[in-house]
């Protein structure tokens, strides 16, 4: 029995399947941008309105009729949180420039030079990194306790680097991996060294890669509240994560500040994602991820 365009031993026909299959992935893909942009549009909602606007009556208005600046204006006039952003700011930025330094030295060097035991160092890197940051805590925190460091921005960024680096040099590692090594050869040719050579033809070549590391640094650095909490212990060393879950606990902050504060937190990684997406995904697909 033949069944028109369908694939030996179907029966439904093949162009069919595709249909279905096509509407099933558009329909997921529709449920899940619900499922994230809908919390997305309540804080927003919130944040841009005042409290009398949203709470009017004894009921939530999430429909936006008037927007102001409200909330931001009391966040920055009656709290820390100019001085949490800074904090942040300084600490990721360190923590995501020390992370790809290091994930570049070693990725390269795990790529290009032959040691005993170099399959298992890297393999030993990445189960580094599946160890969850609050095991770190305790053993980071006596540490920095020793050697004098808590409290400051230096110990921070240390302890974020050591939870990202694991990564970083693993997925550099990959990266390199995909780099011939005939293009460094060819300077070598030409009387390059090796350190111009790395500067001037593998890293530009590898600039995804990187970039994609530096991305994810980013993301652990400024996303995190655990080492922030137990390093820092004054007020004015909190990190935006830390200083805003503060703001739960004053009377004088409501709901709208806290959704103001929530969309501060969000804007640096959305305009990151904006903008380096397309790094991203050349770096994790090129880079062995897919």
């Amino acid at each position: 029995m033949a069944f028109g365009e369908g694939a030996a031993g179907s029966v439904v026909p093949q162009r069919l399947q595709q249909r279905v299959k096509r509407i099933a992935v558009i329909l997921t893909a529709l449920l899940v941008a619900v499922f994230v942009t809908f919390p997305v549009y309540i804080m927003v909602s919130i944040a841009v309105q005042s409290p009398a606007a949203v709470f009017e009556g004894g009921a939530v208005h999430l429909l936006i009729d008037s927007v102001t600046f409200r909330n931001f204006r009391v966040l920055f006039e009656e709290t820390n949180t100019v001085r949490y952003f800074t904090n942040s700011i300084i600490v990721t930025a360190s923590s995501t420039l020390m992370s790809t330094a290091l994930a570049v030295a070693a990725g390269y060097g795990l790529t290009r030079f032959d040691f005993t035991g170099k399959t298992l160092a890297a393999r030993a890197v990445l189960f580094a990194y599946m160890f969850s940051p609050i095991v770190l805590a305790i053993p980071l925190y006596v540490i920095f306790y020793t050697l004098g460091l808590l409290n400051s921005y230096f110990a921070l960024a240390m302890a974020l680097t050591g939870i990202s680096a694991p990564f970083t040099i693993w997925l550099m590692w990959q990266y390199f991996q995909t780099i011939p090594i005939s293009l460094e050869e060819s300077a070598w040719t030409k009387g390059a060294s090796r350190t111009r050579t790395l500067w001037d033809v593998v890293l530009p070549v590898a600039r995804p890669g990187y970039i994609s590391a530096s991305i994810f640094a980013f993301a652990v650095a400024w996303n995190d509240f655990t080492m922030a909490r137990v390093v820092m212990s004054s007020d004015e060393m909190y990190t935006i994560t830390v200083g805003a879950s503060l703001f739960l606990d004053r009377v004088t902050i409501g709901w709208g500040e806290t959704m103001a504060v929530s969309l501060l937190i969000c804007i640096p990684p959305f305009l990151i994602a904006l903008f380096l997406q397309n790094y991203l995904l050349q770096g994790f697909n090129v880079g062995g991820l897919e």
